[in-house]
């Protein structure tokens, strides 16, 4: 019950999704080879079903989780647990949406290439370091939370302009850094490991061993990323919660 009321707007979910894969597809085949290096940290085949997944999550469902909707947001803001259900079954929406495509990918990439190993440890970091990032990513939307109401209206509702359609547009646009750095975060001791123990990674195909260790530290970070961060996203909010009531009850308010 808690996954299907997860969205006020399901619909809306799907086509942003579809929209961040389609466009982190077309940069990743289409733009030049040097671009790519400076945009993105892991490269080769494996690599773009592991950064596709990253980018798919990339905007304000992973992040406005109050926000957009406000109504049902306000009903449970005084308690921790339900705050804490509905921040996951939205991120299970997320993921339900994102990794099987992802992993699908992955396990095509990998028969391809023929690496079985490296292809489980792949749809295993697509399986779990997300969810890691989308655990602390909703922080935003506790300290941050913006109506979803068309363009139209927020426009016509404009003044003040700076702090309703600036504050938006800047909240709106985070979500595309955020989430990248998270997962970054989250990879800190796997790229730590790597670049210590095989200089060559970013160019070069690491050895299975070295990627299955690697993957599974990142796992286990994600894990307590993914634990806390609804905890702590929890704690926020009820702190926060008559702020937070006074915003959401008003949609005029940006």
């Amino acid at each position: 019950m808690e996954l299907r009321r997860a969205f006020h707007k399901p619909f809306d979910v799907p086509l942003i999704v579809a929209g961040n894969g389609t466009a982190l597809t077309l940069a990743w085949f289409l733009l030049p080879p040097s671009l790519i290096n400076l945009l993105f940290t892991f490269h080769g085949p494996l690599a773009f079903p592991v950064v596709l997944a990253g980018w798919m999550y990339s905007d304000v469902p992973a992040t406005n989780l109050l926000g957009s909707d406000g109504q049902r947001s306000i009903r449970v803001l005084g308690d921790r647990t339900a705050l804490r259900h509905r921040q996951r079954a939205k991120n299970l929406v997320l993921w339900l949406l994102v990794s099987p495509l992802a992993a699908a990918i992955a396990v095509a990439v990998g028969i391809h290439d023929t690496r079985p190993l490296a292809t489980v440890f792949t749809v295993l970091w697509i399986a779990v370091v997300p969810l890691g990032a989308l655990g602390v990513a909703a922080w935003l939307g506790v300290f941050f939370p913006y109506h979803a109401v068309p363009l139209k209206q927020r426009w016509v509702h404009r003044k003040p302009f700076r702090r309703k359609i600036v504050r938006w547009l800047i909240v709106a646009m985070i979500p595309w850094m955020l989430i990248p750095g998270l997962v970054l975060l989250i990879s800190l001791p796997t790229v730590g490991l790597w670049t210590a123990t095989y200089h060559s990674w970013r160019g070069q195909r690491i050895p299975e061993t070295l990627f299955v260790v690697g993957v599974t530290m990142g796992c286990a970070v994600a894990v307590l990323f993914w634990i806390f961060g609804a905890r702590l996203g929890a704690r926020f909010a009820q702190r926060r919660r008559d702020k937070l009531a006074s915003f959401l009850a008003d949609p005029d308010q940006g």
